[in-house]
């Protein structure tokens, strides 16, 4: 998730778990420590290979094996920076803050749908449990009015209202998504899209109220949103689809890059990130985007993508942001939102009609 929302998921859990008034605050600030360090991955670039650092982030430094040393690093910039601001605390009593900060955000950031390889070196799965999205204000916002106070008064009851809030609304994604599967089954119990051999359904940008399903099927990706508005019932909005790759050679294939050149292998590392979700970009038939996200839920318009380059197939590919002015498209979601669905983007190619509302 954003720093914002480490920072005082760690300062919480730091808090939260120490009984001592008077270490509160140096607790928090390990919490605070041990809670963003993960994300010092940013820094593990090359200027070569654009995907190395898309490969990078969320890795190694984001799994359970690595924990500890989060909590030293964590423990050891808390106590430099008390010292410095005279207020000298051993960094062996902040191991704990700092561990319990490191580990709400490997936790925070396995809820998301980007994948964090949480066991990392056992197992190279990208865990993502698809409940929330990377950013959603209704979370962050009250954990930030909690921990305020509990820095203010060094409050512990503080700090657990804002874990409890947490918790309650994870419960509150978790079955939100739940109805929208359930939608998403009746849907499919009576629509022509029989032969769907994969289904996906994560949080849409910033909320918990549209949810976006990706479904696989005859060499196609199906998109279509599902509105769970609060109080009322499931609302199937239209999507789009788009001719989706199986496996990296095919795609390669496709766009003209021989097997065994660095493209190719550039490929099939995108594939892996992707989870598999392929598909050239609307906007330019040379980018293969990642299906899996979009500003509108029930559009294809991948927000990323690798550039490829047929006649210099040994070079690596060129890692692509399609954010540009999103004004348009959050507009669009925030009228999925209200129950008012909005027209498909003029800028986007025509691509048929699958679902109609409910």
């Amino acid at each position: 998730m954003d720093p914002l929302t480490h920072t005082v998921l760690g300062a919480a859990c730091a808090i939260a778990g120490t009984r001592l008034k008077t270490s509160r605050r140096a607790a928090a600030l390990a919490g605070i420590a041990g809670g963003l360090l993960p994300d010092a991955d940013v820094v593990l670039r090359s200027a070569s290979d654009p995907l190395f650092a898309v490969e990078y982030h969320r890795h190694f430094t984001h799994s359970l094996a690595f924990l500890p040393v989060i909590a030293l690093l964590g423990a050891l910039i808390a106590s430099g920076l008390l010292r410095l601001g005279r207020h000298p605390t051993p960094w062996r009593g902040l191991l704990l803050p700092a561990f319990l900060g490191g580990l709400s955000h490997l936790f925070c950031d396995s809820w998301t749908s980007y994948g964090t390889r949480l066991w990392w070196p056992l197992d190279q799965t990208r865990v993502s449990l698809d409940w929330i999205s990377v950013i959603d204000p209704l979370f962050t916002v009250p954990l930030v009015a909690c921990i305020a106070l509990a820095l203010r008064y060094a409050s512990r009851k503080a700090a657990l209202t804002g874990l409890g809030w947490a918790m309650i609304y994870l419960i509150f994604c978790t079955v939100q998504r739940g109805r929208a599967a359930g939608a998403l089954d009746a849907w499919l119990a009576t629509s022509p899209l029989k032969a769907v051999i994969r289904r996906e359904l994560k949080p849409s940008f910033g909320n918990a109220i549209v949810w976006r399903a990706l479904l696989q099927g005859e060499g196609q990706c199906h998109v279509v949103a599902i509105r769970c508005p609060v109080p009322g019932g499931p609302v199937v909005l239209p999507g789009t689809s788009q001719v989706l790759f199986s496996t990296p050679e095919e795609a390669a294939a496709a766009l003209q890059i021989p097997p065994q050149s660095t493209q190719a292998n550039d490929i099939r590392r995108f594939f892996h990130f992707s989870d598999g979700w392929v598909g050239r970009h609307p906007l330019d038939p040379q980018v293969l985007g990642d299906l899996r996200y979009a500003a509108v839920p029930n559009e294809i318009s991948p927000l990323w993508g690798i550039g490829l380059n047929p006649a210099q197939p040994d070079q690596h590919v060129s890692f692509r942001t399609f954010r540009g002015n999103m004004t348009p498209s959050l507009e669009r979601l925030f009228r999925q939102m209200q129950g008012r669905s909005g027209p498909a983007p003029a800028s986007l190619p025509p691509a048929p009609r699958l679902f109609h509302e409910n």
